[in-house]
C-alpha cells in the first residue's frame, strides 16, 4: 500500500482510511493486539500525576479508548479534550459518555493536530495514543503539541514501532501483513484495508529515536524512549 507524505494528502487519507470502522474499531483492536492494547494504556497513564487539577489534550483520540482511561483516572477539577480529524470516530467517542464513568469534564473537536485551535499554555498534558504513525507532518505537531503545553507540561505517545530484533520481525511482519489482514477481511473488506494501512505504516515509520531527535529540535527535554512488549510499541516522553 502506498501511502501519501503530503500534508494534505495524508490527513485525507487517513481519514478515509479509519471510515467504516469506527462501530468495530474498538472491540477489533483488543483482538488483534490480545487485549494488549490495555497494557499500553496502563503504561502511558502511569506517566501522569492525577493527584492534581491537570488539563489533558489527547491527540488523535479516534473512538476515546484513551480519553476515556484518562477521565476514569482524573480528579473532578480535570478537563480531558479529545480530539481527531474523523466525524466518524469522533461520533462514537461520543456516545460513550453515558457509560464511560467518568470522573471529569470531556470534551471532543474535531481538527488535526498540526493545527491546533487552542490558546498557548493551555495543557498540562498531550497524549497521543497508537498513532503516532498517522500524523503527516510530525515535526508541525510536536511544535504545536509544545506551544499549548504549560511550562512543565509533557508530552507522551505510544505507538508501534518496526521491531529491532532480526530473529522476530519476519515473524511479527507476517502477523501484521498476512494474518491480520485476512482476520480483517472476515469481518468486512474495510477493515482488511484499514489492517493493510497499519502493517504498511509500521514497516515504513521512522524509529523512536528519529521522532526523540524531532522532539529535542522543536525544544522538548529530559526526552526519553521506552520499549515495550518485546518492542512492538514504545513509549515517548519529552517535556517542556
Amino acid at each position: 500500500m502506498d501511502i501519501p507524505t503530503g500534508f494534505v494528502d495524508k490527513a485525507r487519507f487517513v481519514r478515509v482510511i479509519f471510515t467504516d470502522v469506527e462501530r468495530e474499531y474498538d472491540a477489533l483492536l483488543h483482538l488483534m493486539t490480545f487485549s494488549f492494547d490495555s497494557v499500553w494504556r496502563r503504561r502511558l497513564l502511569s506517566k501522569i500525576n492525577f493527584s492534581r487539577d491537570v488539563t489533558i489534550l489527547d491527540l488523535a483520540c479516534g473512538t476515546g479508548l484513551v480519553t476515556y482511561a484518562l477521565s476514569r483516572r482524573a480528579n473532578p477539577n480535570t478537563l480531558v479534550v479529545g480530539l481527531d480529524l474523523s466525524a466518524p470516530m469522533l461520533r462514537v467517542a461520543k456516545t460513550k459518555r453515558s457509560t464511560a464513568h467518568s470522573n471529569c469534564r470531556i470534551e471532543f473537536m474535531r481538527a488535526v493536530g498540526e493545527f491546533l485551535p487552542f490558546r498557548q499554555n493551555l495543557f498540562t498534558y498531550v497524549t497521543v495514543g497508537l498513532a503516532l504513525r498517522n500524523f503527516a507532518n510530525r515535526i508541525a505537531m510536536f511544535k504545536e503539541s509544545l506551544r499549548v503545553l504549560k511550562c512543565g507540561g509533557w508530552f507522551l505517545s505510544i505507538d508501534f514501532v518496526r521491531l529491532r530484533n532480526a530473529h522476530l520481525w519476519p515473524i511479527y511482519e507476517f502477523h501484521i501483513y498476512r494474518v491480520l489482514p485476512s482476520l480483517g477481511r472476515l469481518v468486512s473488506e474495510y477493515w482488511r484495508r484499514t489492517l493493510i494501512y497499519l502493517a504498511s505504516s509500521i514497516r515504513i515509520a521512522v524509529g523512536p529515536e528519529e521522532n526523540c531527535k524531532l522532539l529535542n529540535q522543536v525544544g522538548f527535554q529530559n526526552i526519553g524512549i521506552e520499549r515495550i512488549t518485546l518492542g512492538v510499541v514504545a513509549l515517548l516522553s519529552g517535556r517542556k
